[in-house]
């Protein structure tokens, strides 16, 4: 079946302008509603602030600058603060004014000569941040992790754990990666406080490498897996009862071509959909299971838990496909497949005693970016919330904030033609009890009026409770967290 078409750019394109200015404390005006007296804290995201750099338009949708925003809520107002993350690579592109290093998915101009065997690629700090052991860090998972001041957002280095994060396995491998990867989706045990994480590690060998950080923030090298293929993943689960489960989709680099500079490393990846998914269970005393399901790519996991039979449940953002370069720079120019084989909720059933992985839909909807309350991660749950459309829906874009009952597959959405939602953070009110007794913080690019607000609405009903106008439009990013005020 031939795919269709859909040109956006009057969505997609103009969201995602390059951010020029950086704003200290500016207080939002508020356009509609009223602030909640009682919500207090700040919300912090994460993103690309620009898809080009001095006229070269990046390739990848992952590839631009880390940008972080800063929103502090007193109950009367919100405050609001960005900062570019001032990564190595960062400082020396902006003082040569033109484009110096590779990225994931963009070559540099100029072909061969400039880029063949120059290995080591942008950290573009642009994916994720995370408060733990008394460090904010911004996140990439193809490097180390960038410590950020929660204040001024100042960056105040390159981060390796104190030395856990250097590549130690081999004098050539760490020729060929000397930064450990340090993924974007870390998951912090809802009882212990302690963080887990991992990395997917190219050199003489494949391998899966898991970290552990304790809550003062001393990390470890958990386990070293070494894998038998090249694989990927973008996120992973961690469950209360201590189960990490990844889904690894079977890919290949196509290296001589990357290392001759002949394509980027994203444009190399080639995916074998005849192989199945492994699914990778690490029980909490370190026992690995290996299993496989039909071939699927989750790139973001909405929840995972374990029942009392010993039922692993594992819901996710499933596709069918991989997203490859060519598809991702399609986004980039506003032009995105309306083929209806967007991610699709979808719950995973995982019996390790009788070694079988089974799937079903969860909702008639499509999405991504989910958010689940903070107080059910890792936990039995009802309620997921993120962007998407429902399977009947007119226009191939994630253009609506949805809300999914995951027991009953019943869900409820709200937008419209013109504008782009966020992520939505769960922010739970005081005292509350009901899981959906809570707020959503989520940022709103409107393409009549070229601008982007925060919004804040309820989670139980997705209707807007108030709604403050930025200073200037930014792209709406990737991810975010909230901390409340102590």
């Amino acid at each position: 079946m031939a795919i269709q078409h859909y040109k956006v750019l009057h969505d997609y394109v103009q969201a995602n302008e390059t951010v020029v200015d950086e704003y200290d404390d500016v207080v939002l005006p508020l356009l509609e509603g009223a602030l909640p007296a009682d919500l207090t804290g700040v919300l912090y995201r994460n993103g690309n602030g620009r898809f080009a750099h001095q006229g070269v338009w990046y390739d990848h949708l992952f590839d631009g600058d880390g940008m972080i925003s800063r929103f502090e809520f007193n109950g009367q107002r919100v405050c609001y603060r960005n900062r570019y993350v001032r990564t190595r690579e960062f400082l020396e592109e902006e003082k040569a004014g033109r484009m110096l290093h590779r990225s994931f998915g963009t070559n540099l101009p100029g072909g061969l000569l400039k880029n063949a065997f120059r290995m080591q690629f942008k950290n573009a700090a642009n994916t994720s941040v995370v408060s733990h052991g008394g460090h904010m860090m911004a996140l990439w998972e193809g490097g180390w992790p960038h410590r950020i001041d929660p204040a001024t957002l100042d960056t105040i280095d390159r981060y390796d754990y104190d030395g856990v994060l250097k590549n130690q396995f081999s004098w050539l491998d760490s020729q060929i990666m000397p930064e450990l990867p340090f993924s974007a989706h870390p998951k912090i045990h809802p009882d212990t406080g302690v963080l887990y994480n991992f990395g997917t590690v190219a050199g003489t060998k494949q391998r899966l490498v898991l970290y552990k950080v304790d809550p003062a923030g001393k990390a470890m090298i958990d386990q070293v897996i070494e894998m038998d293929d090249m694989t990927f993943s973008h996120d992973f689960v961690v469950t209360q009862s201590g189960h990490r489960i990844l889904f690894l989709t079977p890919v290949a680099f196509d290296m001589p071509r990357a290392l001759l500079g002949l394509t980027s490393p994203a444009a190399s990846i080639r995916v074998d959909r005849d192989k199945p998914t492994l699914v990778l269970v690490i029980d909490p005393d370190g026992t690995i299971h290996r299993l496989t399901t039909d071939f699927c790519f989750v790139f973001h996991f909405v929840n995972g838990y374990q029942e009392r039979d010993g039922t692993l449940i594992v819901d996710g953002l499933m596709l069918d496909y991989f997203l490859e370069s060519e598809l991702m720079k399609a986004y980039l120019n506003g032009d995105v497949a309306d083929d209806g084989t967007g991610a699709r909720f979808t719950r995973y059933v995982i019996d390790l005693a009788g070694k079988r992985v089974t799937h079903k839909p969860l909702a008639d909807y499509e999405g991504e970016l989910p958010e689940v309350h903070p107080d059910r991660v890792g936990k039995s749950y009802r309620y997921a919330w993120g962007i998407g459309r429902p399977l009947s829906h007119s226009r191939p874009l994630a253009d609506q904030l949805v809300k999914i009952d995951v027991t009953t597959g019943q869900g409820i959405h709200t937008g419209d033609d013109h504008t782009l939602p966020s992520e939505p953070i769960v922010v739970p009110r005081p005292g509350s009890t009901a899981e959906d007794d809570a707020w959503l913080l989520y940022l709103l690019f409107d393409d009549r009026t070229r601008t982007t607000d925060l919004i804040v609405a309820d989670a139980a009903t997705l209707t807007t409770t108030a709604r403050l106008r930025l200073p200037h439009n930014i792209p709406l990013g990737f991810h975010g967290m909230w901390l409340p005020q102590e």
